[in-house]
């Protein structure tokens, strides 16, 4: 079955690499992952995707295809909606397994792509969950598991 991984970039590697390390961790190993980029974090995005592929085939699953959309401007509202509208619709005419991943990126970037999975009946929406400042940055697997949950919104909701 194919799993669609749908994600933001941010300012720094551990708030898009760590949900999908816990989810990976959980079971939840996908085929396919789609980044959200902007200029400002080219490099960090780069260096996120590489290890996406790492996370994913050392959870013993094929290197995943990886889509990054890049926007020129953070706060072009239409063009986020329009690359989480496209990546969850490349989901379910792939009738994949969906989830959108809301821990990284900007705020307004997680609102929406909240917003946005529970609108299309996603079958995930996680959130890494850092249970305080001391391990904010950290990798996954130096970060106690008492100190970090991975959310599901799907059930919660």
């Amino acid at each position: 079955m194919e799993r669609v991984w749908i994600t933001n970039g941010s300012t720094s590697i551990a708030p898009v690499a760590n949900p999908l390390i816990a989810a990976c961790h959980d079971g939840y190993i996908p085929t396919d992952i789609y980044v959200l980029n902007n200029p400002i974090i080219d490099d960090v995005t780069d260096a996120a995707t590489s290890l996406m592929k790492t996370v994913v085939t050392a959870h013993g699953g094929e290197e995943p295809t990886i889509t990054v959309e890049t926007i020129a401007d953070e706060t072009d509202f239409d063009a986020i909606l329009a690359y989480v509208r496209s990546a969850i619709e490349a989901g379910t005419n792939a009738n994949a397994d969906i989830a959108v991943d809301i821990t990284p990126g900007r705020r307004f970037w997680s609102v929406i792509s909240f917003q946005a999975g529970v609108k299309h009946a996603v079958d995930h929406l996680y959130y890494s969950h850092v249970k305080t400042e001391e391990y904010f940055g950290e990798s996954y697997p130096t970060i106690p598991r008492t100190a970090i949950t991975l959310i599901d919104f799907t059930e919660v909701l």
